[in-house]
């Protein structure tokens, strides 16, 4: 659960802009680089970079947010930015155009927070993650230790039972089920 922030804490800022593209892949790069210089700036909480096609154009929308105005500030008079600038117009067409979330809404996406899945649904994606490596290491490789102590092997089984389910299997799933990003 989120808490508000504290009475007299900044608030965070997200600054959300589109361009159309005259080169697509060398607009996205750039909308790429810029959010990596946003990042390297003190305040800065996240960045998002998104390829759509409007009437036949490919148009790419940029935001990043920070921590408060003033750090958005520090960022828009910063020298990495100003580079950044001095590149775009020749791979754009047009000016930037400044997005609300009345906008973002109309271009389908959705700026409310998605209630978190229920526990249940969480413990069953994690099952499901975890039964086919388990399974596997218990079929293929505990029988041949079975003369070993049981803290030796849970901790052997464990071992490679967790990377298995957070880097492949469990992002696997939330993939499949909708259930997560990356």
């Amino acid at each position: 659960m989120t808490r508000p922030p504290a009475a007299g804490a900044p608030l965070p800022v997200t600054v959300l802009v589109s361009r159309t593209a005259r080169e697509p892949d060398a607009l996205t790069a750039w909308a790429d680089d810029l959010c990596r210089d946003a990042a390297r700036m003190p305040g800065h909480l996240a960045a998002h970079v998104d390829r759509t096609e409007v009437a036949g154009r490919t148009v790419v929308r940029v935001g990043v947010t920070f921590a408060s105005a003033q750090d958005l500030a520090r960022w828009e008079r910063s020298a990495e930015r100003a580079h950044r600038l001095a590149e775009v117009d020749a791979i754009t067409d047009g000016p930037p155009v400044a997005l609300s979330v009345d906008d973002l809404e109309r271009w389908g996406v959705s700026c409310a927070r998605g209630r978190a899945p229920s526990r249940l649904r969480t413990a069953v994606r994690i099952w499901i993650a975890l039964f086919p490596p388990a399974l596997l290491v218990n079929a293929l490789v505990l029988p041949g230790l079975a003369g070993w102590p049981v803290a030796v092997r849970t901790l052997l089984l464990t071992l490679v039972l967790v990377p298995v389910v957070v880097y492949l299997t469990l992002p696997l799933v939330l993939r499949l089920t909708g259930g997560g990003s990356r």
